[in-house]
């Protein structure tokens, strides 16, 4: 157990550190004073429904991890799905080099209920991989209006990636196969909400165009956040590169993209009030 602790806190380290190498290496070529002269014009109504936004699509990604709890069997209160779905959050971005999110999640209901802890797995996994079958699907989607002369292959991609999902859930998880296609509606709402969220933070420092660009590059950065800390580093280097070859500045992306990461801490901190305070995790059954 020692050893996978380690082994771990070494694999969140590494990932803290290419964060860190990669804003580096972008704040090298995009100054940083650059980023903090936009802060200042920030629109703060456009700030205000990006954040609406965020908390929706956090709400709505709370909702689809109660579908698959409860085709297990585990009727845990939305109330109390949400306020773990929150302190899932916190630890997640604010203790990288603890016990991650899901996993103290898992811990906390196998402590309190007696739950499986190989059945409360596999509907977290699920989860997840059903957030990420929905990123790339809409990324093929974007990328239909952004890449014309790729447009039959994203169109081939598209299709082909909507059914690889459903075979691979019903190959993988098929407790879950008959609620394949009601999670993979959510998990587009999810990303569209969170796709507006950025829109209206780039609207909110003066962009006027170029979204579809924008979204599909802030959606590819979201599969590549996985080898950084919560994305950060990854996104904006994404941005600096894409923008030689579409038509925006760097410097509004980047900005944008480092509001959102302050959007995420700033509703990461609501599960610290759940950790401050004890839980209080119902069933349906006992509300």
């Amino acid at each position: 157990m020692e050893r996978r602790a380690l082994k771990k806190a070494g694999i969140n380290f590494l990932k803290i550190l290419i964060s860190g190498v990669l804003l580096y290496f972008v704040f090298t070529k995009i100054p940083f004073r650059e980023v903090s002269k936009l802060w200042k014009t920030i629109d703060v109504f456009y700030l205000i429904l990006g954040g609406i936004f965020f908390l929706a699509s956090q709400i709505i990604s709370a909702k689809r991890l109660d579908f698959f709890l409860k085709k297990n069997e585990f009727n845990l209160s939305f109330k109390s799905n949400l306020e773990l779905y929150f302190l899932g959050m916190f630890y997640n971005f604010f203790i990288p080099g603890g016990i991650g999110g899901d996993a103290y999640k898992i811990y906390l209901l196998n402590k309190k209920f007696g739950w499986s802890a190989k059945k409360l797995t596999s509907s977290l996994f699920a989860d997840r991989l059903s957030g990420l079958i929905a990123i790339c699907l809409i990324i093929c989607l974007l990328g239909i209006f952004s890449l014309i002369e790729f447009k039959f292959w994203f169109i081939l991609l598209f299709l082909g990636g909507l059914f690889l999902g459903f075979f691979i859930f019903r190959k993988l998880f098929s407790t879950f196969e008959k609620i394949y296609w009601k999670t993979l509606g959510f998990s587009f709402a999810v990303q569209f909400l969170q796709i507006f969220c950025f829109i209206f933070l780039l609207k909110s420092i003066g962009v006027t165009e170029g979204f579809v660009n924008y979204s599909l590059l802030f959606l590819a950065s979201s599969v590549l956040s996985l080898i950084s800390f919560a994305g950060i580093g990854v996104r904006e280097m994404l941005f600096l590169q894409a923008s030689k070859y579409f038509e925006f500045s760097p410097e509004y992306s980047i900005s944008a993209s480092l509001i959102f990461t302050v959007i995420t801490a700033f509703f990461s901190l609501f599960g610290l009030f759940f950790q401050l305070r004890t839980l209080n995790l119902k069933t349906t059954e006992s509300e």
